[in-house]
């Protein structure tokens, strides 16, 4: 219910705070005391259409703010439909106009489009006046009137939460079509460069060392040759060092003889006879080890001039080149799971679908008997009247698609959250005549 109404410079009206109790409240007043400016205001904040003209010629823009305390549960699920969550029950609408006619609404301190808060006014006040905002003139709400006679708002709303459900399952699996498709679309080239880049199964690091393999075998016979020299300036020839320092370890083992403090300076020495013994066999075990195999430098150079095309290729650096395959690895990876995500979002949206469509079809028939029901009794109502001659007739029409999701007796029916069925009211007040749209004859 409307608890409270503040204006300000809207029409006439400086400022006013208006109460509202609970009951029929009544405003009364002579003509021109600013009875439909108050209406004009509270139709603002129900979405009604506004001018520059609603602004108070001393002010630049002006606002209305209407306060609603609501308990009922079925509107409060309507609002929830439309994404107004109530704390407290409480809601706020206003709307502000400036001098250029332009305005602005908000829905409990939150800016909302126009669109959006005639939506809301429509759940909450019914303004009566001279063939305006009549809500029970609106087809477009009749569906709604039929179900809140019949107790079948519940059933209604989970009509909706499964078109939702279902609805958001079809975009899901076309999201997960589009990513395939678009892989797709690429998937050869992609494959190819993955291949390219497999076949050679480039190694973090491995430019330097074949680097070296190659420039030890562009220099074997120089490495070979000069191991051996070595090998033979420290031991093999006559006056190695090795020898020459056997010399030195005799004259100091004589010295030694003379001056045991020599001792220390002795095993020294012993130790670095030992060590250039050491040094010399490992030089001519080196030197023994070097080939020379043109056919092995051959393999490099081609190994060397694939990963130089690769890097060319795929962004001038080895560890570009393997990003890139891990990018295609896990492109791969990601085509592959598309596969079975793509079966498992198939089958979520059947299962929705078929959801929806057994709820939708329960809600047609609900509709259908309740229709009968209601029209009964607006005609007893009607009767009641004075009116005995009236007719009244509650259209359930629905729309064959080839393309529809709702099945029924072989036929496909288009269908969405409020079911598959436009509810129209037909009414005859006259004898002899058929029932027409109510929204064309009142």
């Amino acid at each position: 219910m409307l608890t409270r109404l503040y204006i300000k410079d809207f029409a006439l009206i400086e400022e006013a705070v208006i109460e509202f109790g609970p009951g029929l409240n009544v405003i009364t007043g002579e003509t021109g005391a600013g009875k439909s400016i108050l209406i004009g205001a509270l139709n603002s904040i129900l979405g009604g259409p506004v001018n520059a003209d609603l602004v108070r010629k001393e002010a630049s823009s002006c606002a209305v703010e209407g306060f609603f305390e609501l308990d009922d549960q079925g509107q409060n699920a309507r609002l929830a439909d439309l994404g107004v969550v109530l704390e407290d029950g409480q809601l706020i609408l206003r709307r502000e106009i400036r001098g250029q006619g332009r305005s602005r609404a908000f829905v409990n301190g939150q800016g909302q489009p126009i669109k959006q808060l005639k939506q809301i006014g429509a759940t909450l006040v019914d303004l009566h006046g001279q063939h305006e905002h009549q809500s029970l003139l609106d087809p477009k709400l009749h569906a709604r009137f039929l179900d809140a006679f019949a107790g079948l708002d519940d059933q209604r709303r989970l009509v909706g939460q499964h078109w939702r459900a279902y609805r958001d399952s079809v975009a899901h699996l076309d999201r997960l079509r589009s990513e395939r498709d678009a892989l797709a679309a690429e998937d050869e080239l992609c494959a190819f460069q993955l291949e390219e880049i497999r076949r050679l199964a480039p190694q973090p690091g491995e430019e330097s060392e074949l680097e070296r393999e190659l420039q030890v075998l562009d220099n074997a016979e120089t490495l070979s040759q000069g191991g051996l020299q070595l090998y033979d300036s420290l031991y093999q020839r006559e006056g190695a060092v090795y020898e020459a320092l056997g010399q030195v370890r005799r004259q100091l083992d004589r010295l030694r003889e003379i001056d045991p403090a020599l001792g220390p300076q002795a095993a020294a020495l012993e130790e670095l006879i030992y060590e250039v013994e050491d040094l010399a066999g490992q030089l001519r075990d080196y030197a023994r080890s070097i080939e020379v195999r043109p056919g092995r430098a051959d393999e490099l150079r081609e190994r060397r001039d694939g990963l130089r095309a690769l890097k060319k290729k795929y962004g001038g650096t080895l560890d570009a080149v393997l990003e890139r395959a891990r990018e295609l690895a896990a492109r791969e990876d990601r085509a592959d799971r598309l596969r079975d995500e793509l079966a498992q979002a198939a089958e979520l949206r059947d299962q929705a679908l078929a959801e929806f469509a057994s709820c939708c079809l329960a809600l047609s028939a609900a509709r259908q008997q309740a229709s009968a029901t209601l029209s009964r009794a607006l005609v007893a109502a009607l009767g009641e009247l004075g009116m005995a001659k009236a007719q009244f007739y509650i259209e359930l029409a629905t729309a064959e698609d080839p393309e529809g999701i709702v099945q029924r007796d072989g036929r496909r029916y288009a269908a969405g959250e409020h079911g598959m069925e436009h509810v129209a009211f037909h009414i005859s007040a006259n004898a002899g005549q058929p029932p027409r749209p109510l929204a064309r004859i009142a």
